[in-house]
């Protein structure tokens, strides 16, 4: 008798033993968050999604009532910030703003260490942007035309430099010289920041990119617009879209969205997603946003997961069409 008293006293503690740390659990969910959060941005600084996370970071870290800390870690067209997220702890306290880029890999690339569909929580869309043309002006090219002339007398001369290989830039590079039957030299680098100063150097001839990016430049003369891709943009309404120039087929436009890793816990999830929302409703974001060259886009659940993975099989689509290889 007295030993099966003692096997039920074990029973119980062995339970309670397992209950309490479960308990732990979901009082530090409901507490979340609790110390800084680190957002990764898979590209080096200057670019347009670095931009954007600078635009959100303290505009959420306040929302949160915790720092939110800008890792950036550019490398192979975003793929290196992109593993590193998934392979972070699903606890909310390691997020991205992802782009274009993550949906153009799965296409690009002949192997991905992650799966693009099953190793994310896609928490929100935050914007779309068209991206423009942009040139040295030592390349003494005025409009789009003029480009395509000067590719076309001196094939593989002129640099256009992206942010890596299998960046929205670099796709949109061969989507320019298949619709416009020219051959443009792609130089990639590991991030749009890179490249943006390299063209300011005069060490690469053009590139796209989010018109906030290089609005000063343009402004001041050092760098010329051509061209930008789908919808005019507001930053720059006198530069004519591709559609407008005769090449329809040049029209992606990029977008920006928060992710987290796979399995983080559904109350950590909501309390992103209520901050995500609580700042992008503010007029003055959106204001700042939208002069930035970002257009306004907020999704957040099963619509967020649909929309990439709808870019997903597009630009797949895309890539296959455009002859794009990771080189």
């Amino acid at each position: 008798m007295v030993n099966r008293t003692r096997n039920c006293i074990r029973m119980i503690l062995s339970c309670a033993a397992l209950l309490f740390p479960l308990h732990g659990a979901c009082a530090a969910d409901g507490a979340y968050p609790v110390r800084p959060i680190r957002m990764i941005v898979p590209f080096v600084a200057g670019g347009g999604t670095d931009l954007l996370a600078r635009l959100l970071t303290p505009r959420l870290s306040e929302a949160l009532g915790q720092q939110i800390v800008v890792d950036n870690r550019g490398g192979a067209g975003s793929i290196v910030g992109t593993q590193m997220l998934s392979k972070s702890p699903p606890d909310g306290y390691t997020i991205a703003v992802l782009d274009t880029a993550f949906a153009i890999n799965p296409g690009l690339a002949e192997k991905l260490p992650y799966d693009a569909e099953r190793d994310f929580n896609f928490v929100a869309i935050i914007a779309t942007s068209p991206t423009v043309l942009v040139t040295h002006p030592g390349l003494k090219v005025r409009t789009l035309q003029e480009l395509i002339a000067a590719a076309k007398a001196n094939p593989g001369k002129i640099r256009a430099a992206s942010a890596g290989i299998g960046s929205s830039s670099h796709l949109t590079i061969e989507m320019l010289n298949a619709a416009a039957k020219i051959k443009l030299l792609h130089v990639p680098y590991k991030g749009a920041g890179a490249a943006i100063q390299d063209i300011l150097g005069g060490h690469a001839d053009l590139t796209f990119v989010v018109a906030g990016s290089v609005i000063a430049q343009i402004q001041a003369g050092t760098m010329i617009a051509l061209a930008v891709t789908g919808k005019s943009s507001v930053l720059l309404p006198n530069v004519p879209t591709f559609a407008a120039a005769g090449f329809p087929e040049v029209n992606p436009e990029a977008f920006r969205f928060i992710a987290a890793p796979a399995g983080i816990p559904a109350p950590v999830n909501q309390k992103l997603t209520a901050a995500l929302s609580t700042i992008m409703g503010s007029q003055e974001l959106r204001t700042r946003l939208i002069d930035n060259g970002f257009d306004p886009e907020f999704q957040t659940g099963k619509e967020a997961r649909d929309f990439v993975v709808r870019e997903i099989r597009k630009w797949r689509q895309a890539v296959k069409d455009s002859g794009a290889k990771a080189n």
